[in-house]
């Protein structure tokens, strides 16, 4: 189309430069033959420039386009009626003179052909009602369109043939070669608008038809114009007589058919050969399918099912070929069925069914069972659309999402005894330990002076024993009902961890800790009271377990990505050997004697179970002597679904 409006103009242009130059070979392509009029050439390139507009999809410019087709439609119709009523509104040599008509005494020197006349108003009228009418009645201007391309190639086989009649067309005056050219660019670039329509159709598109249908015509054309020109030279120049010459050109049509015809069957046959190869492999692709598929037409016929739907129903494919697809329906169902596939057959698409609900299918026992359903529109070789059904039978599935169910609420009910037990184990183990206590402070108090030394040492011990034991049994309370009333909010963690630093001031003041915050620490959705305890059990574990008469330096930092956060606690304390890595992480588990650092091996345990509620993980990098860094990754939580579902993965 592009290519089409382009060569108008160019066409158009030269026919311009050569009458105000007064260049006669740019005028008319032979002496001999007439000249393109200025006019016409005028109108030529004020069309070019409105199929531009239409090729290049220039919506802002249509305006433009309507008028020019407009002016040319006006101009067009004033200058045929001048040849009607018989006045002079001189608008034939209104650009330019034409002087050559003038000498040769023409009637109207300047003036375009009625011929000219008339295709340019066809063509003009039928674009700007291209703008104006309904989708459904373009096919009209498209024929509209092919009219004009068939008269010019009429108008140029009378110029090739040397026949004035079909470039007169019993008018007065001729249209000249060139105009005839122009008429059939410009009317062939007009047909593509619409390219689906019409003849145009038949010959631009992708399918066998359209294929073999270029081929074919581009083949007789060229056929039919070389014998029929051969056929001309040989009458003109009487080089065999009229019987010989129309015998020979009738042998030579009937060779050359036979040549197009057994090529465009051979094409044909290839085309059909692969049809049936693409054929046989769907039908063993649908055989080798996991799923049962069904595939009905828009009655709700079976026309196709697989092995695997033959399994899944219990019938043989005879039997269900055929059939109405509301034989595999149950019947509270069957009413709405037939509802259902007229509306999907009036906009069909792929859809999946049964996820989220119940949706069931029928055996061929008469027994329900569970399903889901794919659906996706094929379209046949008539051009109606079938419906593949896959089917998958979720039973099994069903039966094990029953159990989960059952596990699920068997297990909330057992974490809620366990906490209930934690409690009031707690409370049953914290009762006895406060008599003992209190018991040793009685006699400490009461028998002073009747206790010796040694009698007073033991129960110093005891006691000590029983406060271990007492904070021991809180510990491992507070384990049990970490993260039971957690809340997800976005906080500032660097602001977190400046207020876990104000609580410890008093211990990082006492033992000369230095403690760095390093960089800037993210701003996300976190647990905050868990994530809080988390950093306060690692900077008191730096602290706890630095070095003899060395302060502990301490940093605090963090790395980023888009989905997670990469936290460390870096000191210089006494460090880890890497046998012990995962085993500090576990509740109970402790690496060095009472004596030498107080705990009970639940702070670690703690740190753990906090970075796993985030969806993360922690570990330890440490070198024996010169110090450790804990590491600890939470995700870049937008709610707690994404913790479920990074759990679920």
């Amino acid at each position: 189309m592009k290519v089409l409006s382009f060569a108008v103009f160019v066409l158009a242009l030269m026919v311009i430069v050569g009458w105000l130059f007064d260049i006669e070979q740019l005028k008319s392509i032979m002496p001999k033959y007439v000249s393109m009029k200025f006019n016409t050439a005028l109108c030529f390139i004020l069309m070019s420039i409105s199929l531009t507009i239409e090729a290049f999809r220039l919506r802002k410019f249509i305006f433009i386009s309507i008028i020019i087709n407009a002016f040319v439609a006006v101009f067009s119709l004033l200058t045929y009626s001048q040849e009607i009523f018989g006045y002079n509104l001189h608008i034939d040599q209104f650009f330019i003179i034409d002087e050559v008509g003038i000498q040769a005494k023409e009637a109207f020197p300047g003036r375009m052909s009625p011929i000219t006349v008339f295709l340019f108003s066809m063509l003009s009228i039928s674009l700007i009602l291209d703008k104006c009418i309904k989708r459904k009645y373009l096919f009209i201007l498209q024929y509209i369109y092919h009219i004009v391309t068939l008269m010019a190639i009429i108008a140029i086989i009378g110029y090739i043939y040397n026949a004035p009649e079909f470039y007169t067309l019993s008018f007065l005056t001729s249209m000249a070669v060139h105009t005839a050219i122009g008429f059939l660019l410009l009317s062939v670039g007009t047909a593509l608008i619409h390219p689906s329509l019409g003849v145009t159709g038949i010959l631009i598109g992708n399918s066998v038809g359209n294929s073999v249908a270029r081929k074919l015509f581009s083949q007789i054309c060229i056929a039919i114009m070389a014998f029929t020109y051969i056929r001309y030279l040989t009458h003109k120049y009487n080089i065999v007589d009229i019987e010989f010459g129309i015998a020979l050109l009738t042998i030579s049509f009937l060779i050359i058919s036979l040549v197009i015809i057994w090529e465009a069957a051979d094409k044909l046959n290839k085309k059909d050969e692969k049809k049936k190869l693409a054929e046989e492999h769907f039908r063993l692709v649908v055989e080798s399918a996991p799923n049962a598929l069904i595939m009905s037409d828009s009655k709700g016929t079976i026309t196709l099912v697989n092995k695997q739907a033959e399994i899944m129903f219990g019938y043989e494919r005879e039997e269900l070929i055929g059939k109405k697809i509301e034989l595999l329906v149950p019947n509270k169902f069957t009413p709405n069925h037939d509802k259902n596939r007229v509306s999907y057959h009036a906009s069909p698409k792929a859809k999946y069914f049964g996820a989220g609900r119940d949706l069931y299918a029928v055996r061929s026992t008469g027994e329900e069972f569970p399903v889901e359903i794919g659906l996706n529109p094929i379209r046949k070789e008539d051009g109606k659309i079938a419906v593949l059904a896959s089917i998958i039978d979720i039973t099994e599935r069903k039966k094990q999402e029953a159990i989960i169910r059952k596990q699920v609420i068997e297990l909330k009910l057992k974490n809620q005894e366990m906490e209930q037990f934690n409690y009031i184990a707690s409370h049953d183990l914290q009762e006895p330990l406060r008599t003992v206590s209190n018991y040793i402070m009685l006699l400490n108090e009461d028998y002073e002076e009747e206790l010796n030394a040694d009698i007073k040492m033991h129960l110093v011990t005891m006691d000590d024993a029983i406060k271990r034991m007492s904070l021991l049994v809180r510990s491992l309370l507070d384990f049990g009902r970490l993260g039971r009333d957690k809340k997800l909010v976005k906080s500032d963690c660097g602001k977190i961890a400046e207020n876990v630093l104000k609580d410890l001031s008093n211990l990082i003041c006492e033992t000369n800790a230095k403690v760095k915050i390093e960089g800037q620490l993210p701003l996300t959705n976190v647990y905050e009271i868990e994530f809080r305890q988390l950093l306060q059990n690692l900077i008191n574990n730096a602290i706890k377990f630095r070095k003899a008469d060395v302060p502990a330096e301490i940093v605090i930092g963090c790395t980023s990505t888009a989905s997670q956060h990469e936290f460390y606690v870096t000191d210089n304390g006494i460090g880890i050997k890497e046998k012990y890595a995962d085993k500090i992480f576990q509740i109970f588990q402790r690496l060095n004697k009472n004596t030498e650092y107080e705990g009970h091996g639940i702070g670690l345990a703690n740190c753990r179970k906090i970075a796993e509620m985030h969806g993360g993980k922690i570990w330890v990098e440490s070198i024996p002597g010169e110090g450790s860094t804990f590491k600890f990754t939470i995700l870049n939580l937008k709610d707690e679904s994404t913790i479920k579902l990074h759990h679920a993965s």
